[in-house]
C-alpha cells in the first residue's frame, strides 16, 4: 500500500480540482452589494479545501457454525446432507447468491428413549392424587347475601315454622345483596313462601363455588388425572440428538463517509442532491487508491481490509472535493464551492463573526425588554 501524499501534494491535487479562477468566477454573482466589480484575486480572503470522500464495501461472505442439537421424539433428518469432521473444514461447491445451507456431521445421529412412561410423568403438583383439599375444609360458606339477617323469616334454619306470623325481612344490603323490599322466596328448609334469602334459600350457607361442596378441588395442572406430560422429551417418549452444521451465505454492507460534517445543513443538503462526485477504481489486492487524500488514507486503508469469511466484493469509492472560501469585502458570509452536474455549485452561509453579532444582539434585546418590564412592573 502506498504511503500517503504530502501535504503539498495534496494541496496541488485539491487546487487543481477547483483553481482559483473557476472559484472566481463562481463567485461573480455574489459581487459587493450596489452592482460592484467583478471579484477579483485580491479579494480573496482564504481558500480552505477538502476533499469529501464515501466508500461503500458489499462483502460476499460465508459464516459457519456447529451446533449440538436436540428434538422430541424421532427426528427425520435423512434429507439433509452428511459432512465429516469440522464444518469449516467441508469442501462445498461454490454458492450462487445469498442463502442457508443445513448439513448433519456423520456418526452424530442418536435416537435415545426418555426413562419416561410412555411421555408421561406423576403429576407434581397434586403428587398424582388429581386433586387438593379445597380451602374450605367440606363446610360450606356463610351466604354472602343474607349475612347477619335471618336466611329465613319463618324457621331460622331450624325447619320449625314459628306459632306467630312474622313479616319477611328483607335480605341485607351489599354489592350482592338483593334490594331492600324484595319479596323472598320459598325456603327450602321449612318450605315457607317468600320468607327466604334468594341467594341460599333459607340455608344461611352456600354452595362452595371452588370445590362445588365436595371439599376437594380438582389439579389444574393435570386437569384430575394425576400424570402430565414429561416436560424433557415433550411427550414423545424418547429424544433425538445430532450435531448439526451450518453455512451462511449474505451480502454484508458497510459504508464510509470522510470527513465528519463541519458545515450547515444546507450545503450537507445540497451536496446530497447537486453534487458530482468522481469514482475511483480500486487497484489489485485493495490497496487505497492514488486519487484518495493523504488525511483519509488510514481509514480508507482500514475500511478496504479483507475479513476472514469473505468470498468476494464489490467496491464503490468516490471522491468531490470542496472549498470553504472568505471575500475580503464580504465578511458576513462564507462560501462553499463544489463541482455539480454542469459547473461550480455555490452554496452561501452565515459567517461565524456575524452568527456571534446576532446572538449577542438578540440577547442585548432580550435584557432590554426584561428591564423594560421590571420597571413597569
Amino acid at each position: 500500500m502506498s504511503d500517503a501524499p504530502h501535504d503539498d501534494a495534496r494541496d496541488d491535487t485539491l487546487g487543481d480540482a477547483l483553481p482559483d479562477a473557476d472559484i472566481l468566477k463562481a463567485l461573480a454573482p455574489y459581487a459587493a452589494k450596489g452592482g460592484g466589480a467583478a471579484i477579483g484575486g485580491a479579494r480573496l480572503r482564504d481558500v480552505k479545501r477538502r476533499q469529501l470522500l464515501r466508500c461503500e464495501v458489499t462483502r460476499f461472505t460465508e459464516r459457519r457454525h456447529e451446533t449440538p442439537r436436540t428434538a422430541f421424539g424421532t427426528e427425520d433428518l435423512t434429507a439433509l446432507p452428511l459432512y465429516e469432521g469440522a464444518i469449516t473444514d467441508h469442501p462445498l461447491p461454490a454458492p450462487g447468491g445469498p442463502g442457508r445451507l443445513t448439513l448433519i456431521r456423520a456418526g452424530s445421529y442418536r435416537p435415545v428413549p426418555c426413562p419416561c412412561d410412555n411421555g408421561q410423568q406423576q403429576c407434581a403438583g397434586c403428587s398424582g392424587s388429581g386433586g387438593h383439599p379445597c380451602t374450605c375444609r367440606n363446610e360450606p360458606p356463610p351466604c354472602d347475601v343474607c349475612l347477619d339477617v335471618a336466611p329465613c323469616a319463618e324457621c331460622e334454619r331450624t325447619g320449625r315454622r314459628r306459632t306467630r306470623t312474622a313479616k319477611a325481612r328483607p335480605a341485607a344490603t351489599g354489592p350482592g345483596a338483593t334490594a331492600p323490599g324484595t319479596g323472598r322466596i320459598t325456603c327450602a328448609v321449612c318450605s315457607t313462601p317468600e320468607a327466604a334469602c334468594p341467594r341460599c334459600s333459607g340455608r344461611g350457607r352456600i354452595r362452595c363455588p371452588h370445590c362445588e361442596g365436595r371439599g376437594r378441588e380438582t389439579c389444574a395442572r393435570c386437569s384430575g388425572r394425576g400424570v402430565g406430560t414429561h416436560e424433557v422429551c415433550g411427550g414423545k417418549g424418547s429424544l433425538t440428538h445430532w450435531v448439526e452444521g451450518t453455512v451462511e451465505y449474505a451480502h454484508e454492507t458497510a459504508s464510509l463517509s470522510l470527513p465528519k460534517p463541519d458545515w450547515p445543513d444546507k450545503v450537507r443538503d445540497r451536496l446530497t442532491a447537486a453534487a458530482r462526485w468522481q469514482p475511483h477504481d480500486v487497484p489489485a489486492g485493495d490497496t487505497v487508491p492514488a486519487g484518495v487524500d493523504g488525511e483519509h488514507r488510514t481509514a480508507v486503508a482500514t475500511h478496504l481490509a479483507r475479513g476472514r469469511v469473505e468470498l468476494s466484493r464489490e467496491v464503490r469509492l468516490e471522491t468531490c472535493p470542496l472549498a470553504r472560501v472568505e471575500l475580503m469585502d464580504d465578511p458576513h458570509r462564507v462560501f462553499h464551492v463544489f463541482p455539480g452536474a454542469r459547473s461550480l455549485e455555490v452554496v452561501p452561509t452565515l459567517s461565524h463573526r456575524l452568527k456571534r453579532r446576532l446572538i449577542a444582539a438578540g440577547a442585548v434585546i432580550i435584557i432590554v425588554v426584561v428591564l423594560i418590564l421590571w420597571l413597569l412592573a
